[in-house]
């Protein structure tokens, strides 16, 4: 975790933050590149970065594009042979609360631990 800090905005607000959960063992820069999928599908400005179920960080849109974490590298970028349209290797997975509406996005999901609802109304969904 500690190498994620580069990627964290000490001013970012986690009240109204989007969460994102990614698996332990993460490298800085797939999680750059999931925070990057996450900025390029949703209009956001804050997310707390959740690893292993554990908060570990704030980052905001305005830190990232500073840092030039948002420049949208894809397959084959090193070539020059960038393909237009979605990452290839992140698809966040949007889950979310029947009961509150809370919402969670991942972009791993282990079918034996299916994410749960922060405010404790079970197994959050995921919309078709």
């Amino acid at each position: 975790m500690e190498n994620l800090k580069l990627l964290f905005d000490p001013s970012a607000p986690a009240d109204g933050a989007v969460r994102l959960d990614l698996p332990g063992g993460l490298t800085l820069e797939d999680a750059a590149d999931a925070l990057e999928a996450l900025l390029a599908a949703e209009a956001v400005e804050y997310v707390l970065v959740v690893v292993d179920g554990r908060p570990v960080g704030v980052t905001s849109r305005s830190r990232l594009v500073r840092i030039g974490a948002t420049s949208m590298r894809s397959l084959g970028d090193g070539a020059g042979a960038t393909l237009p349209g979605e990452s290839l290797r992140y698809r966040l997975l949007r889950y979310t609360c029947g009961t509150c509406g809370a919402e969670i996005r991942r972009v791993h999901v282990d079918p034996r631990d299916p994410p749960a609802c922060p405010n404790g109304h079970g197994v959050l969904e995921l919309p078709r």
